[in-house]
């Protein structure tokens, strides 16, 4: 596929990359295929067919080389997390573990960081390559390893949004089917230059086969900029579709949500979206009232409802198995909330307190087959039932790598229709949802459906409840534990930065109320936790069973919550945490000597951290890693940006991690501000 759209398209650009300084970096087709090509001939020499090999790079081009080069080598890459600077690497450490690879390719700039002799042994004693130390003199003569449809083109890593990483084994019939189900489902034509903009991880399926791979097959140009990209300044994205005319991108729901809060109407005036023709929207439940905000918010600028594309996809087949557009924009559908905890679908005509809307996911794409099955009979649900769903076709990929029990069970199932065993396998999903008229409507996850006295509750509804019922409640999650041998629900919340001065006890006793009206159900407890603390996979889906987990382990970042009396925390002081204002010597700093800056600096940054990471008090000093402090990637960007709004400055998004202690950061804060005062 490389090599052909490399002959069809030498000159034309196939990806350009933009950091977070605005610079950019571009690669023809050509280009494209001779940097593959180097890699390929340099990693056949190191690695046997079949070997496992880790992708652990930082935001850039480098990462489609190797993983090119991966495939002309016949080696098994293995998208993995983005590195961290002086950070532990618990999901890498995991993946290793289970996948045993042979080899690491990063990029210098994240191997200087990495700090190998402070991880653990399997990974520091594994061997590292930066590829782009890897020269390309230009006259390679290497020529790609022989494959066949059912060859493995890559291990998958799931997200871990309900279980531990599994490596799905996805091959190249597997990635071929599905990129040819996008591209009919995109309505994409052989002689159309597709253009497209992604800001997606690379190491995630939807960033891989979305944003980089259909791409390649349709002979696109795609512009690519670094998920933080889009974290400290969203518009990025959109300014960028604009610039570049594109017309495909896409993004998880929470995406489009958090461009309507945080554009301007003067930053939206300055945008042609007209060109957008596909902006799909899946890996997560989709909300209506986010697809008609985003419409209302950018029609102005020529954004169409009908440019939508609703879909729904899994890393298990590949990525797409559902999706499509109407001249009508979304198709949504009004059902009864009873019905739906029954299991029922029944529509209803007209909105009210017992009904909600649900999005429905498109038709199934092109090669794929749907069932809706009973997960505990194995049997057929009747058409207005809701049950599991079950896929099969082309995309769906070979299994978990080196977990037979569960691919078997998972990948291999078979309906029992009237008693009988069923030849054809399907994939379990363990997503529950519908048909209607054509459209697959997803209702929720197996796994994390609550039961309450009896009653299905579906935690994206009590979530929904709970953030529509205070303009400060941001996104959430929702699960069941056991007291006293009773099920109850917990409700946990981040609340929304921009609101850090909303009463949170009022906050609190406007989502019980609001729980109790909507579901019937009393909450065991309800907890807000500061923003960008709130377990979610890259994808922005809710890890709801490791929020569970926290919460049971009192290792959430809570800064205010309400227990139900009667139960365990009874005097507990709802108290929320305040993130502090700009510190008063910014007014007098111009003043000071550089030391002195950095010494007031500190003690202040020690004290606006202690509260802005909910740690208790006295317990940081001025050398202690932010790695302790469990600040993960979105948190160190937003606490960055935080910084740079505080102090009037523009660090990098990751500064805290280039500078990992109090003492580190206060001192390159303190030479900022001097030069910005020179």
């Amino acid at each position: 596929m490389v090599e052909s759209q490399a002959r069809r398209f030498p000159e034309r650009p196939a990806f350009v990359f933009e950091d977070d300084a605005g610079q950019s970096e571009s690669w023809t087709y050509a280009d494209l295929v001779q940097r593959s090509r180097t890699l390929g001939s340099w990693l056949s020499q190191q690695v046997r067919v079949g070997d496992r090999v880790l992708l652990v790079y930082p935001p850039g081009l480098e990462f489609i080389a190797g993983f090119l080069g991966c495939a002309y080598a016949g080696a098994l890459p293995v998208p993995a997390t983005y590195p961290k600077p002086r950070r532990p690497l618990p999901r890498l450490d995991s993946i290793v573990t289970d996948c045993d690879p042979s080899l690491v390719l990063t990029h210098s700039s994240a191997l200087s960081g990495l700090c190998l002799d402070q991880q653990t042994p399997a990974l520091s004693a594994l061997a590292w390559q930066a590829t782009d130390e890897i020269s390309t003199d230009g006259k390679s003569n290497f020529h790609s390893l022989a494959r066949n449809s059912d060859d493995l083109a890559f291990l998958q890593y799931t997200s871990g949004s309900t279980s531990d990483p599994r490596g799905v084994m996805v091959s190249h019939g597997n990635v071929l089917h599905n990129l040819e189900a996008i591209r009919v489902g995109f309505e994409i034509q052989s002689d159309e230059h597709a253009k497209a903009v992604f800001w997606l991880p690379a190491y995630h399926d939807m960033g891989l086969i979305g944003g980089i791979l259909t791409p390649l097959y349709v002979g696109g140009t795609c512009t690519l900029i670094a998920p933080s990209t889009f974290l400290r300044r969203p518009q990025r994205w959109l300014e960028l579709i604009s610039s570049t005319q594109a017309n495909i991108s896409g993004a998880p729901n929470f995406a489009y949500e958090l461009l309507v809060r945080k554009t301007s109407p003067v930053e939206r005036a300055a945008l042609d979206l007209s060109h957008w023709k596909t902006a799909f929207c899946g890996a997560e439940p989709i909300n209506p009232d986010t697809l008609t905000e985003f419409v209302a918010a950018f029609s102005e600028a020529g954004f169409q409802s009908s440019s939508f594309f609703p879909c729904y996809g899994l890393a298990e087949s590949t990525l797409l198995v559902t999706g499509g557009k109407s001249k009508s924009g979304p198709r949504t559908l009004l059902v009864d909330r009873q019905a739906m905890r029954e299991r029922r679908m029944a529509c209803r005509a007209e909105s009210s307190g017992t009904t909600q809307t649900l999005v429905g996911c498109g038709p199934e794409c092109s090669g794929m087959s749907i069932q809706i099955v009973d997960p505990q009979t194995r049997g057929v649900c009747q058409p207005n039932e809701v049950g599991e769903i079950w896929v099969r076709g082309g995309s769906i990929a070979l299994g978990y790598w080196n977990q037979e029990s569960v691919s078997e069970e998972t990948f291999r199932a078979r309906m029992i229709p009237q008693g009988l065993a069923a030849d054809d396998e399907y994939l379990r999903t363990g997503d529950l949802g519908f048909l209607h008229e054509g459209q697959l409507f997803v209702t929720g996850r197996l796994k994390d459906m609550i039961i309450v006295r009896g009653r299905n509750h579906y935690p994206q509804d009590l979530e929904r409840t709970a953030q529509a019922a205070h303009e400060a409640v941001d996104f959430g999650a929702a699960f069941s534990v056991n007291v006293g041998g009773t099920e109850e629900l917990v409700l946990v919340h981040q609340w929304r930065r921009e609101c850090r001065h909303a009463d949170h006890d009022q906050m609190l006793r406007e989502i019980r109320t609001a729980i109790v009206g909507e579901h019937e159900i009393e909450p065991h407890a309800i907890l807000l936790i500061r923003p960008a603390s709130l377990p979610m996979t890259s994808s922005g889906k809710v890890q709801r069973q490791r929020c569970r987990d926290q919460f049971l382990n009192d290792e959430l970042a809570v800064t205010a919550q309400w227990i139900k009396q009667g139960c365990c925390g009874d005097d507990l002081d709802d108290q929320a945490s305040r993130v502090a204002g700009p510190p008063e010597f910014l007014e007098r700093f111009t003043q000071m000597p550089p030391a002195q800056i950095q010494d007031e600096l500190q003690e202040w940054l020690m004290s606006w951290l202690t509260t802005r990471a909910n740690i208790m008090p006295g317990t940081m000093q001025a050398n202690t890693p932010f790695a302790q402090l469990g600040i993960d990637s979105l948190t160190a960007v937003e606490i960055s940006q935080e910084l740079d709004q505080l102090l009037g400055l523009k660090s990098p998004p990751m500064v805290i991690w280039s500078c990992p202690t109090p003492a580190e950061l206060a001192e390159y804060l303190a030479q900022e501000l001097h030069s910005a005062k020179a």
